[in-house]
């Protein structure tokens, strides 16, 4: 499972909108959408972070089982 597809589902669980995780994040709904499909394969460390702390994962959860 790739990292976007593992920040979607992790959204879901928690019900929430991408417009609502991403203002939280400090990004835009379209970035979000982008990180979620895989058309953006480059995200920035401290987005990862602020991720992290938002589902309390650790940054390797989201990069165990992602091909390189």
């Amino acid at each position: 499972m790739d990292i976007g597809t593992k920040i979607r589902k992790l959204r879901e669980a928690k019900m929430l909108s991408q417009n609502d995780l991403a203002l939280q994040l400090g990004i835009s709904q379209t970035t979000l959408h982008n990180i979620e499909i895989g058309a953006s394969q480059k995200i920035d460390f401290l987005l990862m972070d602020k991720i992290s702390r938002i589902f309390d994962k650790n940054l390797d959860y989201f990069l165990e089982d992602c091909a390189t």
